[in-house]
């Protein structure tokens, strides 16, 4: 009888330790089963960042392409067009010989076209600027700056510490880069009502840190509604796809200041 007794016990025990095994098996097998699945899905959503990131690359290089294209097509056709004009209006004589008024008509339509001459020159700069391919950011910021200043439209301080980074930039970035500066110019001016605008690059921790700021009315939204308007979507873009991020700070009703940190090395 005490060996029958003994032999349920065991039984008993070694069925509760098999019931436990199994429970123990079950869960860890329940475990690994949820860390693959959570493997493949983060594998999954970093190949479909990747997948946009791509398609982000193919539509700005299609975008500055096209705007290198209509530059040079500008410069090299209308402004010569314009030119030609000039130099036709520069030889004109009438057959009756010059008086004050043909001569006052003569330097008006040369003013008219030198100021057409400009305009495309700009634009076409604004389109596709070739300091930036040939000379570097630092050259572009610099001559875009110098524009809007001699335009009176705005008055922009820039100062610049990291000269010898700039220079090692790749074409894509140093392109994104002054697209951003550019976007935001054309913001302040358009937008903001201000009078002066700053611009600094400087290295701080292996990055190139620009903090942009003007003196202008700043926005009222919060920092989410303004990054979901059109021209901080480009700005957004542009700079995840140099790997590059962004900061909002505090600005409604004290000007607008943005900080971008771009990694150099």
């Amino acid at each position: 009888m005490q060996n029958t007794t003994d032999n349920i016990y065991v039984l008993v025990f070694l069925a509760m330790g098999g019931t436990f095994l199994l429970v123990i098996s079950f869960i860890l097998f329940s475990i690994r089963n949820q860390n693959k699945l959570l493997k493949q899905r983060q594998q999954f959503q970093q190949a479909q960042i990747a997948h946009q990131k791509e398609l982000l690359k193919a539509v700005i290089e299609s975008q500055e392409a096209e705007r290198k294209r209509i530059g040079q097509d500008l410069h090299d056709d209308v402004g010569t067009t314009v030119s030609g004009l000039r130099l036709m209006i520069e030889m004109f004589r009438p057959s009756g010989g010059e008086d004050k008024h043909h001569q006052d008509f003569k330097e008006s339509c040369k003013n008219i076209i030198d100021k057409i001459v400009k305009d495309v020159r700009n634009i076409s700069h604004n389109l596709s600027p070739t300091t930036l391919r040939y000379y570097g950011l630092a050259a572009a910021i610099n001559e875009h700056c110098t524009i809007i200043n001699q335009s009176g439209k705005l008055e922009i301080g820039l100062a610049n510490s990291a000269e010898k980074q700039l220079e090692q930039l790749p074409l894509t970035t140093s392109t994104a880069l002054y697209r951003v500066l550019e976007e935001l110019l054309n913001n302040t001016i358009k937008h903001s009502g201000a009078s002066k605008a700053n611009i600094q690059l400087d290295i701080a921790a292996n990055n190139l840190q620009i903090i942009y700021a003007d003196n202008g009315k700043g926005l009222t939204a919060d920092t989410e509604t303004v990054k979901k308007g059109m021209g901080m979507q480009n700005i957004e873009s542009r700079l995840l796809n140099i790997n590059a991020a962004y900061m909002l700070d505090p600005y409604a009703g004290k000007g607008f200041r943005i900080t971008i940190d771009c990694p150099v090395a």
